[in-house]
């Protein structure tokens, strides 16, 4: 994997976290009303994308001499 790759990978590895802990904390939040969970699973949704980005981009270099 190349050095854009490699900084593409923390890119999207960083900012997925982030989604991640948004969503938790707004669940944490005493006030979550019903349509909040749709903004909660849109959070986790975003974040599980950037992770299957990660996993095609790692996919593509396995077995590529590095």
């Amino acid at each position: 994997m190349g050095p854009i790759e490699e900084l593409y990978r923390g890119f999207c590895e960083r900012i997925a976290r982030e989604y991640e802990a948004e969503a938790e904390r707004y669940e944490e939040d005493h006030r979550l009303q019903d349509r909040d969970r749709q903004f909660i699973s849109a959070l986790r949704e975003r974040a599980k994308r950037l992770r299957q980005d990660i996993r095609r981009l790692e996919e593509h270099y396995s077995g590529r001499a590095i």
